[in-house]
Parts: C-alpha cells; structure tokens; sequence
C-alpha cells in the first residue's frame, strides 16, 4: 500500500532566487516531472519541467550530490525515464545533459507487483510507474493506473532486482479554445501555476481565462464552468526487490 496522504501536496511556484538550466529531454512531452535524490528510498525535492530544468535554489543543498530521474509524462501517461548521475549544483551552469533510458527487454519469467494508493486514508486514481534501478542503466520497468479503489498491479517480464515506485497525479489535457469539454474533465493551464481545473459545467472552451490559484474557485472559459484543484507532487516509495 502507498499512503501518498502526507507526501502528495501540491507544488509551490518558485519565486526568485531560482536556477534555470537548458536541458536536452525531448520536446514532444507534456512535461517532465523531475526527482532530485540524495537517498533512492525519497526524494528531497520534485519539480515540473518543460523548457528549462528550473526550480528554487534555497529548495536543495547546493554542496551536495544527487542523481535526478525525469519522467516524460504525455497525457497523463509516463512513456519514459531520463537521468542524471553526480549533479552537483553550479550558479555558472548553462546546460544539463540527461541520459536516456535503456529500452526494457522485455524478456524472461512474467511477474508482477500489487499495491494501492491512498490520499488522506481515501483512494484515489493516479499514474503508477515503476523503475528497474538495478540495471546497468535505469528504466521504466513498467507502468499503469490505479482504478477507483486505489488497486493497481504493475506487469513486467524478466526483471529482478530494487524498483523504485512512483505516483503522479492527473495533469489533465492543455486548454485549447474552440474544444468541446465534458463534466469531469481536466484542463491545465499553458502556464503551470500549480494547479488543474476540473470542468463543472459542460460546454466549448473560450479564450484561456486568468486562472485562480486557490482550491474550490471557479473560473469560465467560453461556455465551460471550470474549478481550481491543487495538482500534487508525485510520491515515490521503494526501493522494493522484486
């Protein structure tokens, strides 16, 4: 069981001071969500990423050393996971180089791992991925989504070794207007600003509104009735041998 309750709180939006390094990851994701390790067991600090790796400088202890996973998230799916190994913070640094991921073969014995995500003692639906650490270079191992009771189970061939396991939230589809959207849906914003907007009133998106960043406001966009919901940081647990 993961009890994420503690863990998944939803982003801060960096203020100055911040570092804002270019990076190499693919331009086809809807983000990335990127992990800064010390211990594999937590990570200290998660940000989402897009153009540039940026986040607050005051948020990581810039004498240490850490290793940063990035997962590609593409509507609302992990397709992909880059890192970088030894960062060590640099206020001259431009450029941040991450290794891509080794393709998972695929081969061997089926096996498989079950759990269930909770949030405040509830279940919740969320995006579980799995890394195999223990290969010579990290990979996705595997990934799927929890159903309505918070189950999920994790299918993969061959592998044995730590896996770490990690739970995103819903990021939603990006608002484009003109775009028919149904009761239940999730828009997020062309600017993150920490939160997804889940649509009330069923209607046509509009011009993209200014968005409110307090949970429970309601904003309209055309004829679509939108409400603010903080988006939550992943939660990571593990490793686990499996």
């Amino acid at each position: 069981m993961i009890d994420a309750s503690l863990a998944l709180t939803s982003y801060d939006v960096p203020s100055a001071p911040y570092a804002s390094i270019n990076h190499n990851l693919p331009t086809d994701a809807d983000f990335f969500v990127v992990q800064f390790f010390r211990s594999i067991n937590q990570p200290e600090k998660v940000i989402v990423v897009r153009d540039t790796l940026r986040f607050l400088i005051a948020g990581i202890d810039t004498s240490a050393t850490y290793k940063l996973l990035a997962f590609k998230i593409s509507n609302g799916i992990a397709d992909g996971v880059w890192w970088v190994d030894n960062y060590v913070y640099d206020p001259d640094q431009v450029n941040i180089v991450f290794k891509s991921s080794a393709e998972n073969s695929q081969a061997g014995d089926p096996k498989s791992y079950s759990g269930t995500v909770l949030v405040a003692d509830q279940p919740v639906i969320r995006t579980v991925v799995a890394v195999a650490l223990d290969a010579d270079t990290p990979y996705l191992l595997a990934s799927t989504q929890s159903d309505s009771n918070g189950a999920y189970t994790l299918d993969w061939n061959g592998y044995t070794g730590q896996m770490l396991i990690t739970v995103h939230d819903d990021y939603g589809v990006a608002h484009v207007s003109g775009e028919a959207r149904g009761v239940g849906e999730r828009i997020h914003p062309s600017i993150y600003n920490g939160y997804v907007y889940d649509v009330t009133i069923t209607g046509t998106l509009g011009l993209e509104p200014t968005w409110p960043t307090e949970a429970g406001q309601t904003v309209l966009s055309g004829s679509c009735q939108l409400i603010a919901v903080p988006f939550y940081k992943p939660f990571s647990q593990g490793p686990y041998f499996v």
